[in-house]
């Protein structure tokens, strides 16, 4: 049985490393919404770069978030 696939959405997912607080590292996250379908791997994180510059702490990853439906064939 053939699956299909319909695209759902595509975020953007910049972690950022705030340094040690109290004995511990603080990692947190933001998370940007709505990506077109089409965007390209390498525009994402050209765009992750930007945000991070405007920011203070240092970024540590970026996740590109993809979801789909899968639907199976009949």
């Amino acid at each position: 049985m053939p699956v299909t696939t319909d695209f759902i959405s595509n975020k953007l997912q910049v972690r950022s490393n705030y340094g040690m607080v109290e004995g511990k590292e603080v990692i947190k996250s933001k998370t940007y919404s709505n990506l077109k379908e089409t965007a390209v791997d390498d525009d994402i994180y050209a765009v992750a770069e930007a945000l991070a510059g405007l920011q203070a702490p240092t970024m540590e990853e970026v996740f590109k978030i993809e979801t789909t439906l899968l639907i199976p064939g009949v």
